[in-house]
């Protein structure tokens, strides 16, 4: 097959459209070899002073023509699409598209589910048979069945599952709701189907489940959802589903409670009910109207009413967005003929001649200009929702004003009103206020609107932070004032509530903002956020672009981020070529402050992967050059992890020395993650050094406490292991193995490795003492598995009956 141009990567939507594309350049370049590229990309990457180490093999080169990965390898891909085709622009076409595709999958992960159902839909009409078909099958149906709700948009889905989820609470078949919008089908491609995954870390985070023990992997978390939500009266709503795939992982066992989804196409492959929803009929129009008109006013000129319903298509969206109109006090005064004149005047000139635009676009047109502005900038928002502060972001208006915007806007039917005051629009409704943005503001009027919704969340995120990580405001960079409102945030509780509220959308605003540089300072603003509670998908993807930075010291810190997050799952020779990566981007911009902030990590990933002489090296570094430029959050950092170091080599007069000239900073700045972890470290030096369990106890439990309190997830852990290790040092045998036991479900469902194998090793020793070989071997085999997969030397210490029952049994 011959091609006499290459494939163009501009028409690509998907990761799978663009893979396509990549197998016809290769045909195109006249189908070489997968060896042939990885030679030509070694020998490009070797040309450009990259190190030997960082070549790649056939099999790597391969991987990239594959369907169904999560995010391509966007570094090789380029290289293989600069030797098949070497030309600027054309590479540059490539690295634009991998770029708007990866953002694409990375936006599929931020979602926001809520404990609870939307507000009933007022003047529920007609349905009567769906109705009660839907609440027989969900009242009587085995634990885990789903029934489904397909149907056109805006033909009333969503209304009929919130009726059906209400009349089961009411009656009492069900105890309680979780309620999602999957984001089927959204008219911005830049928000593509939500992945199960993000709405089973929600969903568990609404069910109490803490943000430590939510586990990484969704097996994971299928399991714990499956655990929490069973023997309990829980209907589940999955609300604009794409896809059976997409609501498969999201269903309880049988033993938890119903499910009722709703989507534009059948999904037959759900085992309950199937309810087809079509337009309302005629009669079901027409009385639709009359409860929302007024009974008097349709009766007068029912041939008329008729006519309209007709012309709005019968849908119940555009039925309610008339029937508001219809009840304005401006149009009171008006006859149905009037109504039905307008109508079809509108729906003469438009450039769709459907009856939701026309419907829509007669609303829209009795708004008052700000409204009107409000509702095309709300759709160009990148989140999927906002509050009143994103609102006045986004127009440039104060508080006051901005709330009289959301209220008219909601009273108008045309953003939805969310719990605690938030407000969302209708896929239709954003299509067609991103239809009308672009006809009726200019280009520039749109990014600055877009740029001060960035500078607001910016700025809020910065001052929640320093009330949530107060110790690491060194950190950050400072971010001016926009001279917005912003929300009040007092303390680290009302910090991480509103962290939590808005978390999806500082993600999205962040790969929304790489050109601008929101995307790098977002990713500084929130790191210790998302380190400490858990949020590693979306670490990921912030650090990620933000290391698309065209300025090296934002690309430094970015890339240092990337890599402590790595880091916390194990992944050690990931973590320091991304570490190694940014103290090059550091010391070329002659930035001393990330330079210390380099070497620290370097060296803190180095002694979690047990190379403590290295480390030393990194963190004596880091410690000298923070004091020499007066930094006192990389001074101490750099001394609690050189005091774990000192402890690790026996050096334990220099390490409890260190620990407590940490402490000392500690307790100067406030900040509970970082005084948690100093407090393990004087325990386990006190440990290490023989100078008493009981004593290094008492600081584990003061570090588990302040875990609990912090909500941080590593701290957490790591204290429970401390705590379980002197029980066994103490014999307290059982206290220890069960101490150990919760760890290790704990790490392996955060999806940490390198604790899981310290649980196990834990869990032989227990075993061995309380003599149960057996057992003893099943877990040192497990940790040594672990060890293997991350590289590290096989476990060396081995109770001796355990090491004999290894050995016998091979």
């Amino acid at each position: 097959m011959a091609f006499t141009e290459a494939p163009d990567p501009g028409h690509a939507r998907t990761l799978a459209e663009l893979i396509a594309r990549l197998r016809l350049l290769k045909t195109w370049a006249g189908d070489p070899s997968y060896a042939q590229i990885a030679e030509r990309v070694n020998r490009l990457w070797t040309a450009a002073g990259r190190p030997p180490a960082e070549r790649t093999a056939r099999t790597t080169v391969a991987d990239c023509f594959k369907t169904g990965r999560a995010r391509p390898n966007t570094d090789l891909v380029l290289a293989v699409v600069e030797v098949l085709h070497p030309d600027p622009g054309y590479v540059a076409g490539w690295q634009d598209m991998l770029r708007v595709v990866r953002s694409r999958a990375e936006a599929a992960t931020f979602v926001q589910a809520q404990l609870g159902l939307p507000e009933a839909i007022p003047h529920f009409t007609g349905r009567r048979a769906e109705l009660a078909r839907l609440c027989a099958a969900l009242g009587d149906a085995a634990g885990g069945q789903a029934s489904a709700i397909a149907g056109m948009a805006g033909v009333g889905k969503t209304g009929l599952a919130v009726h059906v989820g209400h009349e089961l609470l009411r009656t009492g078949r069900c105890d309680d709701a979780l309620f999602v919008n999957l984001r089927g089908f959204h008219p911005d491609l830049g928000r593509p189907p939500v992945d199960p995954a993000a709405v089973l870390d929600s969903f568990l985070r609404l069910l109490g489940v803490p943000g430590h023990a939510v586990p990484a992997d969704l097996p994971g978390k299928e399991r714990v959802y499956r655990e929490r939500s069973a023997g309990r009266r829980l209907l589940v709503v999955l609300d604009n589903a794409h896809s059976e795939d997409q609501v498969r992982p999201l269903l309880p066992d049988a033993r938890g409670g119903p499910v009722l989804v709703t989507s534009r196409l059948a999904l037959p492959g759900l085992a309950g009910a199937q309810v087809r929803l079509d337009v309302l009929s005629p009669d079901e129009a027409l009385a639709y109207l009359r409860r929302t008109v007024g009974a008097q006013r349709i009766d007068q000129e029912p041939g008329v009413a008729r006519r309209i319903t007709a012309e709005l298509g019968h849908l119940p969206l555009t039925l309610t967005l008339a029937a508001l109109r219809m009840t304005a006090p401006a149009h009171r005064s008006w006859l149905l003929a009037d109504h039905l004149e307008r109508l079809e005047q509108r729906r003469a000139h438009l450039r769709l001649d459907d009856a939701v635009d026309a419907s829509i676009s007669l609303s829209y047109d009795h708004l008052g200009e700000p409204e009107q502005r409000a509702l095309r900038l709300l759709a160009l928002h990148p989140g999927a929702d906002l509050d009143v502060y994103g609102i006045a972001a986004l127009t440039g208006t104060g508080l006051a004003e901005a709330t009289r915007t959301a209220d008219r806007l909601a009273a108008a039917s045309l953003v939805r009103r969310r719990e605690a005051d938030r407000f969302e629009l209708h896929d239709l409704i954003r299509a067609f206020g991103m239809a009308r943005a672009e006809d009726e503001d200019v280009s520039a009027g749109r990014r600055a609107a877009l740029a001060r919704l960035l500078d607001y969340y910016a700025f809020a995120a910065a001052t929640a932070m320093d009330h949530y990580a107060p110790r690491v405001r060194d950190h950050r960079p400072h971010v001016p004032d926009p001279g917005l409102p912003i929300p009040p945030v007092a303390d680290r509780a009302s910090a991480a509530a509103w962290l939590e509220a808005e978390r999806a959308n500082l993600v999205s605003a962040g790969l929304h903002g790489v050109a601008s540089g929101h995307a790098g300072l977002l990713s500084r603003i929130l790191f210790r956020y998302l380190q400490t509670g858990g949020h590693i998908r979306e670490a990921l993807a912030l650090h990620t672009s933000a290391t698309e930075s065209a300025d090296p010291v934002a690309r430094g810190h970015a890339l240092l981020s990337l890599g402590a997050t790595h880091s916390q799952v194990g992944r050690y020779e990931v973590a320091t070529r991304f570490a190694e990566q940014a103290l090059d981007c550091f010391r070329g911009a002659e930035d001393r402050s990330g330079e210390c902030r380099a070497l620290g990590t370097l060296g803190a990933i180095a002694s979690w992967n047990a190379d403590f002489a290295r480390s030393a090296g990194f963190l004596q570094g880091a410690l000298a050059l923070a004091r020499e430029i007066g930094a006192r959050a990389g001074e101490r950092t750099a001394l609690t992890n050189l005091g774990y170091v000192h402890g690790r080599l026996g050096r334990y007069d220099e390490a409890l020395e260190s620990h407590l000239k940490a402490l000392a900073i500690d307790q100067q700045t406030g900040d509970l993650s970082d005084m948690g972890r100093t407090l393990l470290n004087i325990g386990d030096t006190h440990l290490r050094s023989g100078r008493g369990a009981e004593e290094a106890c008492g600081f584990f439990r003061r570090a588990t406490a302040i875990a609990q309190q912090a909500g941080d997830r590593d701290l957490h852990l790591e204290a429970l292991l401390c705590l379980a290790d002197v029980s066994l040092d103490l014999g307290r045998t059982g206290q220890a193995r069960a101490s150990h036991e919760s760890a290790l479900a704990m790490a392996v469902d955060l999806g940490i490795l390198h604790q899981a194998a310290r649980a196990h090793l834990g869990l032989a020793r227990a075993w061995t003492a309380l003599g149960d070989p057996p057992r003893a071997r099943q877990h040192w085999l497990a940790a040594r598995d672990h060890h293997r997969e991350l590289g590290l030397p096989e476990p060396a210490e081995i109770p001796e009956p355990t090491a004999r029952t290894v050995t016998t049994g091979g």
